[in-house]
């Protein structure tokens, strides 16, 4: 075979550069970097010379909030030997934000007793971008959606009690006015029940995906979410509040589904509150968990209903205050993907009094 002349060294050089990786080997012994790729210089600002004779440097452009985390990444790979990956932010010197990639793995050099970290990193601050911009059009597509399935519910109802009134009052004998008028009650019932399909079909389908987590800050999603609905306040007769730390929660979790979630939990909420009631959603930042609460003063769940409420095909469905469909599927469907996320949800709820829905999910 011939030979190319490329030294391996140069070749996984090439490679590097084509691909925007940065490979890396950390001597755990020794608490020091064998190999830094050089391209590391480009994307990070940091020569790696600098980094290979002082590790510490490696910290100094880590984002402060996200410095525990990755110390915390680091002890959990020492303890697990499992291959890890972790995303975090670090700060150039013209403080311009980047959001990394790093995969790691630990490796045993049984010839010199070493034990070593090897892997790679990445800038994904593009993909976080993209990923942002479609979570934003995309939470306010949902709130859209159900504002509208709810919106168009009411003048559908009105219709169909008109015309059960005309027909009441109508003159027996008089057929074809009561057929046309059998087709309108047909079709504004169909229209509302087609809406309301559109919207739990999204979530079924939803909740059958294998699911796709990153670390995302979650008080900003939940943020731009909440503002939809703000803006939506006088078309649902609802106020909307939001109670949020200042400060980023950061977590792993499948924004998409989760979003879905947060969407059908004040969907509901929407359903079961009285005109000028307030849905309030807040957000806590725990030691091991977020938690988020979904709050309305509305009518509640009555008590017999509550053992089965996430039940499939739930015997507790029930149908809003105006009348919106339920087929029983929506709770349960949130509680597959909280669970998929290894968390826990739960609620409280007085008849008369409103629902509190509780959702912890772990941090890591």
């Amino acid at each position: 075979m011939e030979n190319n002349n490329i030294p391996d060294n140069a070749f996984i050089e090439q490679v590097t550069q084509r691909f925007g990786q940065i490979y890396f080997s950390y001597d755990i012994t020794g608490s020091e970097f064998r190999y830094i790729s050089p391209i590391l210089e480009k994307f990070w600002g940091i020569k790696p010379e600098s980094i290979l004779s002082n590790p510490a440097t490696f910290l100094t452009s880590v984002h402060d909030e996200d410095k525990e985390f990755l110390s915390h990444q680091y002890q959990k790979l020492l303890v697990s030997h499992e291959q890890t990956q972790a995303e975090f932010r670090i700060v150039l010197s013209n403080k311009e934000i980047r959001w990394v990639c790093l995969s790691a793995c630990f490796l045993q050099d049984e010839k010199n007793h070493q034990n070593l970290i090897g892997g790679f990193a990445e800038d994904v601050t593009a993909h976080k971008e993209y990923t942002t911009n479609i979570m934003k059009y995309n939470n306010k597509k949902n709130s859209t959606l159900e504002i509208l399935s709810h919106d168009l519910a009411t003048p559908f109802a009105n219709i169909q009690g008109i015309i059960s009134a005309i027909e009441e009052q109508m003159n027996q004998g008089d057929v074809n006015i009561q057929q046309l008028l059998s087709y309108i009650k047909q079709d504004a019932l169909r229209g509302s029940d087609m809406i309301r399909d559109f919207v739990n079909n999204e979530f079924l389908e939803s909740s059958q995906v294998v699911l796709h987590k990153e670390r995302v800050d979650l008080a900003s999603k939940i943020t731009i979410m909440m503002d939809n609905y703000k803006d939506q306040e006088q078309l649902v007769a609802k106020s909307f509040k939001l109670v949020s730390p200042k400060k980023p929660i950061l977590i792993y979790i499948d924004m998409m589904k989760f979003m879905q979630v947060m969407n059908n939990l004040i969907s509901n909420a929407i359903k079961f509150t009285q005109d000028n009631g307030i849905i309030t959603v807040s957000l806590e930042d725990k030691e091991e968990h977020a938690l988020i609460t979904v709050t309305d003063n509305g009518i509640g769940i009555p008590a017999k209903m509550q053992p089965f409420l996430f039940d499939r095909f739930t015997p507790a469905r029930r149908a809003g205050i105006r009348g919106e469909k339920s087929v029983g599927l929506g709770m349960s469907i949130i509680k597959t993907i909280i669970e998929l996320h290894s968390g826990e949800i739960s609620f409280d709820s007085e008849e008369g009094a409103g629902t509190t829905f509780y959702i912890k999910i772990p941090k890591e």
